[in-house]
């Protein structure tokens, strides 16, 4: 969540200071008019105060901070922010910041409210069913557009406007929403890794490889980045990439769990690979980091009937079956390696136990 605000101090200093000079009778009245919180009166003279003193930045300001921005109306409020800044962006006013000081804070402070209310709306989405979770990212989504009216330079907009999207189904719209993330934001972890994520689960490798290429550069031990790194280089056929990727990624990784399935991975890599030794050193890793991992075991049992060592291969159907009695497939990998073993009559009675869990 994000908190950056105007002190309350400031905030009432708003309507009392003036700009350098004499001002004028409606931009005096304006002042009253915010005083007694009477705001179409302030509006009323704020916009005649601006027809007379035109070169007083302060008056748009005041215009934009306290009525179209109080009422919701962005593109108003931009549009008098910009006046002001156009006048003069380092002209003292008010407390004596600059003009691009106020309007900084205060865009910035209108559009963290509006981005944290889309954010919590994005969160309470979480455990609902489908219909109701769809509506609250609706909602959510249409927060963050919102934010992005008041404040079009934040990456986080097109982020969270990009996962609304993907999530709600329109992955087109997702992945423009999200190349623009990167664009505002080229050296943001976050942008080019939810960029690259997307057009990964887009199905478009290529366009995710530069992204998350990136974002690895930019975490270079982040074991999840590196993970779809390695993902995305074999889904684009670059086997060799992939396995340095994930060596790498085992070197960095801390977390017990994750280096198993890492070394799960770069097993089945290995195994596709036709490197059945590498292939094994890995399973065997990864089932020394998580023994109950039924996977590795799985993983394990291929590779040595893929090496035809069928005995190892045996051991291993033996260990799925008792871990898993009612898979059938356990019992055909069984079968094939007792016949391997010449042993017929009991890969026939392993094969005809496995149909009873087809």
């Amino acid at each position: 969540m994000l908190n950056k605000r105007i002190g309350p101090a400031v905030l009432a200093m708003l309507s009392v200071f003036s700009f350098l000079g004499c001002p004028s009778e409606e931009y005096t009245s304006a002042k009253l008019y915010l005083q007694q919180n009477d705001y179409p009166k302030a509006e009323e003279y704020l916009e005649k105060a601006m027809g007379v003193e035109i070169d007083n930045p302060e008056i748009p300001f005041q215009l934009g901070y306290h009525i179209y921005g109080r009422d919701g109306r962005w593109e108003k409020m931009n549009e008098v922010f910009d006046k002001a800044l156009a006048m003069d962006p380092q002209a003292k006013i008010l407390d004596g910041r600059t003009v691009l000081e106020f309007v900084d804070i205060s865009r910035y402070e209108f559009w963290s409210d509006e981005y944290n209310r889309g954010v919590k709306m994005y969160n309470s989405a979480k455990g609902l069913n489908e219909d109701e979770r769809n509506s609250k990212i609706l909602e959510a989504l249409e927060l963050f557009r919102v934010a992005n009216v008041i404040k079009s330079d934040e990456s986080l907009n097109y982020t969270m406007m990009a996962t609304c999207l993907y999530e709600l189904g329109d992955s087109k719209q997702a992945a423009s929403k999200i190349a623009k993330a990167v664009e505002i934001a080229p050296e943001d972890f976050n942008a080019n890794m939810a960029a690259g994520q997307i057009f990964s689960r887009n199905n478009e490798p290529e366009n995710a490889l530069p992204y998350l290429t990136k974002a690895v550069e930019l975490e270079p031990t982040n074991s999840a980045a590196i993970r779809n790194l390695a993902q995305t280089h074999y889904d684009l056929g670059d086997t060799d990439a992939s396995i340095a990727t994930y060596e790498k990624a085992i070197r960095s990784t801390v977390d017990i769990k994750e280096k198993a399935d890492l070394h799960f991975n770069l097993g089945v890599l290995y195994n596709l690979a036709g490197n059945f030794d590498a292939a094994e050193d890995n399973f065997i890793y990864a089932l020394d980091l998580n023994p109950s991992d039924v996977e590795a075991i799985v993983g394990m049992a291929q590779t040595f009937e893929s090496n035809e060592k069928w005995r190892k291969a045996e051991k291993f159907y033996k260990e799925l079956i008792y871990l898993e009695p009612e898979v059938a497939s356990h019992y055909r990998g069984m079968a094939r390696v007792l016949l391997q073993q010449g042993k017929q009559e009991e890969a026939t009675r392993f094969f005809e136990k496995s149909k009873k869990y087809d």
